[in-house]
């Protein structure tokens, strides 16, 4: 008897959640991420080429232990002059341009890269991506903000992990 019943909500569930208006989860990129903000990603890693001579802050050079393992059991921060020069100023909030990378590790060694981690301030917000370890897109833009704005939002300007 429930056929006739399940053929019906199966059709208008089709319809439901089928392409249509163009949200990121609709997108046929990666990690669900709109096709602006894979493009933003790509052209973000890029701008990031050479990372690992960047800054490190003074707390956290080399590999290091992750506080909560969100990022892989241990894990290395890089980050630009801007938001260098944002940490040595003691404001409130890093410039437009100030950039962070987080490597996460699966080993103390460093040498299992779980995932690269990115976030770029732009027009005020950060942008945030992630990508493997070959630099092809998991994640980025808008479909990311739900995984890292949540916890970041506890940190001073989304930085969480040092104060200034």
């Amino acid at each position: 008897m429930t056929r006739p019943v399940l053929l019906p909500a199966l059709m208008l569930l089709t319809v439901a959640c089928g392409k249509g208006d163009g949200d990121a989860a609709d997108s046929a990129e990666p990690g669900g991420a709109s096709a602006e903000d894979a493009a933003a990603a790509e052209a973000l890693w890029t701008e990031i080429s050479g990372y690992d001579s960047w800054n490190q802050h003074a707390d956290w050079t080399g590999v290091k232990a992750s506080a909560d393992g969100t990022h892989g059991p241990y894990v290395q921060i890089w980050y630009n002059d801007s938001a260098d020069a944002g940490f040595t100023a003691a404001g409130d909030s890093l410039d437009d341009g100030s950039i962070l990378v987080k490597e996460g590790y699966d080993d103390e060694s460093g040498a299992s890269v779980r995932a690269i981690t990115v976030m770029k301030k732009t027009g005020g917000d950060w942008f945030w991506a992630r990508y493997s370890e070959d630099g092809s897109v998991a994640t980025a833009g808008a479909a990311a903000v739900d995984s890292c704005a949540g916890c970041h939002a506890a940190g001073k300007d989304s930085i969480r992990f040092i104060s200034w």
